[in-house]
């Protein structure tokens, strides 16, 4: 049989796409587990010390998405983690972020986290840290289940500049929201809780698009949507950015 061409080569794939990451699975496995993880206490004052803080955070949250995964019927792998300093690592990935996710590997700048430490407030350094490498894990969940590569190929097909930009704020979104899904999961134990989690929510509502021409990321109203939804329901089903309308997604 001759392989399709014309529209119905473009319609098939977008369909299979379209499915991937409206109806996944990892929407109906319900609440996640507590890891029963309390906060490193590691702060920011050295690149062993950052290393620290987040390999703890790591093991935990391996610990709180393995069930989910393989509750949704996927097999599970421990992402990578690497912890560099002065734009050290060696990769092909790109890092001009302070955090990044690429090919199964979560990349953390200690520059970022040891400048906030020394310069700002050492509270928001935590909850940022908190929040940025469970972001980038939400990208690892959405690599396991395969949203991430779909969600890629519908914004490579998509023509309109616009809607491809749409479609990269919709899967930062669902990574910020499954962040505060792990925290919202964890956070008798954490404890989220006073000061910390007053600071978290500050966090979450000033990260956004207002510092990012490009509008990749969504607006700081909307990342505080997404991020507190996660936290509020601790289950993936609040983290469907994929069927929300345009303005919850700008």
């Amino acid at each position: 049989m001759p392989e399709p061409s014309g529209p119905t080569a473009t319609v098939a794939p977008m369909a299979t796409e379209n499915r991937t990451v409206l109806q996944s699975r990892l929407y109906k496995v319900g609440p996640i587990p507590a890891s029963r993880c309390k906060e490193p206490t590691a702060r920011a004052t050295s690149l062993a010390k950052v290393k620290q803080y987040y390999s703890q955070t790591l093991d935990c949250l391996n610990k709180a998405w393995e069930p989910v995964i393989l509750k949704a019927g996927f097999p599970f792998r421990a992402p990578k983690l690497v912890v560099y300093a002065g734009r050290s690592a060696n990769t092909y990935c790109d890092l001009t972020s302070t955090a990044v996710y690429c090919d199964g590997t979560i990349y953390m700048s200690a520059d970022y986290d040891l400048k906030n430490q020394k310069t700002y407030d050492p509270l928001w350094t935590r909850t940022t840290m908190a929040f940025l490498i469970a972001h980038e894990y939400g990208h690892h969940v959405q690599a396991m289940v395969g949203i991430l590569q779909a969600s890629h190929t519908r914004e490579g097909i998509l023509s309109n500049s616009a809607l491809a930009l749409q479609e990269s704020r919709r899967r930062e979104l669902q990574a910020s929201c499954l962040s505060g899904v792990y925290l919202g999961g964890d956070k008798k134990f954490f404890p989220a809780r006073g000061s910390w989690l007053l600071k978290w929510k500050w966090t979450v509502r000033n990260r956004g698009d207002e510092w990012n021409p490009q509008r990749t990321h969504g607006s700081k109203t909307n990342h505080s949507r997404w991020s507190r939804a996660g936290f509020d329901a601790a289950d993936p089903a609040a983290c469907n950015t994929f069927a929300a309308k345009p303005a919850v997604v700008a």
